[in-house]
């Protein structure tokens, strides 16, 4: 038991991590792009005012780096190369990533500091800025990455804007820590958000799918793995509407094992369920469309559903069935009629006079099931003109 609670775990956090690392990517085209034209307003807005060398060799690195994760994220969109790694090795690659633009991005404070122009350094801390308070909902998925790209901006920052020396440089590398602190923290509490909408995503798939199951449950029998009764209601309500918008024929099939008492009597009840159960089987697969439905409707009882079916395709479907059973060569000593179990069926289609709901189109099969008993059991029989 505690293993199977430990493997369910397992389960959500796998669950909760292919989730959180699926967002992360998603966002990933914004972050780049904007990395891209954030690059290259500094380079133009710094451009003669910081040697062009330093700022070519920077503009190659951040491209390397935006290329480096533009393939990683073209990696991650492939199902062939994703499914061959675990979200693990993908949320990995995704924090290198981050960690690898945070660097580039903190070499810039230090780099592409102007030693002089107090504007140029306040444009600057102004794009780092930017670049640190916009990484907040990109890369707060995967909690680590956040980190891995702001503290090596926010520091070099820091650091630069102190090493000036004097007053205003000082208190503004401290107004800078202070607001790489402030954003970590608003990061984390991202992340517990993103966290949180992901789990109740998931708990809301999860009883969607499990409530799905429930509801085909309901509607199969648990012995024969067919229908129920209440799986044919439904289905014949449906097929009913459907067929008198269309003006389409709609027939129903009745069938009862004969003299399945005296079957169990004789070989007794376990005999008797696994007779049901290669009974069902075999007259469900005589069903050859997707919409025609098998059903047992009581203890012997099957059903059956034939939508846009007349009168005579409804009886060849039935011989169909009548001959599956028949096929089985099921011994059955105590029955009257045959030394093996037979099914005597009657049919009935929506096109006949008397028939003119779905109670009607079910009497009128019980009727030709009754007929078919009447005239010695083991055959097909129809309702009258």
């Amino acid at each position: 038991m505690e293993a199977d609670r430990l493997d369910l775990s397992d389960s959500g956090e796998q669950e909760m991590l292919s989730a959180l690392t699926e967002q992360a990517y998603r966002q990933l085209p914004i972050a780049l792009v904007a990395s891209l034209i954030n690059a290259f307003l500094l380079v133009g807005v710094l451009w003669g005012g910081i040697e062009s060398t330093t700022l070519l060799i920077w503009s190659v690195c951040l491209i390397s780096v935006t290329a480096f994760r533009f393939r990683t994220l073209r990696g991650f969109l492939d199902p062939q190369r994703r499914a061959r790694v675990g979200d693990a090795v993908w949320g990995r690659r995704f924090v290198k990533g981050a960690c690898a633009a945070g660097l580039v991005w903190g070499g810039a404070a230090i780099f592409l500091f102007h030693p002089s122009s107090f504007t140029h350094q306040v444009f600057l801390a102004f794009v780092l800025g930017g670049m640190v308070a916009g990484g907040v909902p990109l890369l707060s998925p995967l909690g680590r990455a956040y980190p891995c790209f702001a503290i090596p901006i926010v520091l070099p920052m820091t650091l630069s804007m102190v090493l000036v020396g004097d007053r205003v440089h000082l208190i503004m590398g401290l107004m800078i820590l202070v607001f790489g602190i402030a954003m970590l923290s608003s990061s984390a509490r991202v992340k517990r958000l993103f966290q949180d909408a992901t789990d109740m995503r998931l708990r809301l798939a999860s009883s969607i799918a499990e409530g799905s199951a429930l509801q085909e449950m309901l509607r199969i029998d648990e012995l024969t793995r067919i229908g129920n009764r209440r799986l044919f209601e439904e289905h014949l309500a449906s097929e009913w509407k459907r067929a008198d918008r269309a003006g389409n024929t709609l027939a129903v099939i009745s069938a009862d094992v004969d003299h399945f008492k005296a079957y169990n009597d004789h070989y007794g009840h376990p005999a008797g369920d696994r007779c049901l159960i290669g009974i069902a089987q075999a007259m469900a697969s005589t069903l050859q469309r997707a919409g025609d439905t098998a059903a047992r409707i009581g203890g012997e009882e099957f059903a059956f559903v034939l939508p846009q079916t007349t009168l005579l395709g409804a009886e060849q479907v039935a011989e169909r069935i009548r001959e599956a059973v028949w096929d089985l060569n099921l011994p059955h000593a105590a029955s009257p009629i045959a030394d093996r179990v037979t099914v005597s069926l009657g049919v009935a289609s929506s096109d006949h006079a008397s028939v003119a709901s779905p109670a009607d189109l079910i009497r009128a099969s019980d009727a030709a099931l009754y007929e078919a008993k009447r005239r010695g059991r083991n055959l097909v029989a129809t309702i009258g003109p």
